[in-house]
């Protein structure tokens, strides 16, 4: 009860900063009313028959120009905690920073808690957050947010994105290393993305990560194609002190079918250590959106991890924007 009443508090507060300061507050929520088609005997998360509806994200953002140069802005995030656990949802801290406008030349210096370029362009181009994380999201390839230094600009049609972070996302610190971002991304044509991304996190007892990733991605004036391929290396996680590799690649890509519908549709492939066994995603789905800031998207996802029977998950899915 304490916190709901200190989130209404705050609620309040940037209500009341905005309208007299000329900040802006800003929102998103989306979810969906689930059933679990068909899983693993073994699946003890995604049973058989398990259904709910649920909400998978909301945020809540206040953003402002605190000077010419200077701006900030202060999100919160609150999400599901899972089918039949005893905690309502809670808000953490999503994003927490200052905005330096040209602090260095031409370039954005951000400092706090600010969003990782590692899966930040790959995501508006797949469009879809809504309804699943990119491919290293979903796997858990890094963070969408670190606390740290970045820095972000444009060079002609050449955009970068540098950032060093403690590495662990928005929990604390955990050891005396720190993670390295670098992200450069290129408009070959009006529509045409090409980025190539890297990350290297400096963990304890030579347990380092590397991560490398393509991405190419077409943009229309209403449709879309995604490609990414990337490979993360676990140093001296083995049993024997081996590194693990992952590697996987992800295609997507969405189409207008009349003015309010559209489909969807996107297929992953993630393996361990250079086997030939892989863990399969599929997704497909239609979205109707009667509003420009309304979506409902019926829409299919099944998990196929290797030597295992396929999850499947029959959703209907709700997004909007105020």
């Amino acid at each position: 009860m304490k916190k709901m009443v200190t989130l209404g508090v705050l609620i309040l507060g940037w209500v009341f900063a905005a309208q007299a300061a000329e900040g802006k507050l800003k929102g998103y929520m989306f979810g969906d009313y689930y059933y679990v088609l068909a899983a693993d005997e073994a699946d003890v998360k995604q049973p058989l028959k398990r259904n709910a509806f649920r909400f998978r994200r909301v945020y809540f953002t206040y953003q402002k120009d605190i000077a010419t140069d200077f701006a900030v802005r202060f999100r919160l995030e609150a999400k599901d905690a899972g089918f039949d656990q005893d905690a309502k949802m809670e808000p953490f801290l999503k994003h927490g920073y200052l905005q330096w406008k040209q602090g260095l030349g031409d370039a954005d210096i951000y400092l706090g808690l600010s969003g990782t370029p590692t899966w930040a362009v790959a995501e508006k181009v797949w469009g879809y957050r809504s309804i699943a994380k990119t491919v290293l999201d979903w796997n858990k390839i890094g963070s969408s947010a670190d606390l740290g230094a970045a820095l972000k600009g444009t060079a002609g049609q050449l955009n970068y994105h540098l950032m060093v972070g403690n590495g662990p996302g928005q929990k604390p610190e955990d050891d005396h290393g720190k993670k390295f971002y670098g992200s450069l991304s290129f408009k070959a044509a009006d529509r045409l993305v090409l980025e190539g991304y890297a990350d290297f996190n400096a963990r304890p007892a030579g347990r380092n990560e590397r991560t490398f990733k393509g991405f190419v991605g077409w943009q229309g004036a209403k449709s879309k194609v995604g490609l990414e391929v990337f490979s993360r290396t676990n140093e001296l996680v083995g049993d024997n002190g081996e590194d693990q590799v992952i590697d996987g690649v992800s295609a997507f890509g969405s189409l207008p079918l009349s003015a309010t519908f559209k489909g969807f549709g996107r297929v992953d492939a993630v393996g361990y250590d250079a086997e030939d066994d892989r863990d399969w995603l599929f997704i497909a789905g239609l979205d109707y959106s009667p509003a420009t800031a309304v979506h409902l998207m019926p829409n299919a996802i099944v998990e196929s991890p290797a030597g295992e029977d396929a999850n499947v998950q029959g959703r209907l899915t709700f997004f909007y924007k105020f």
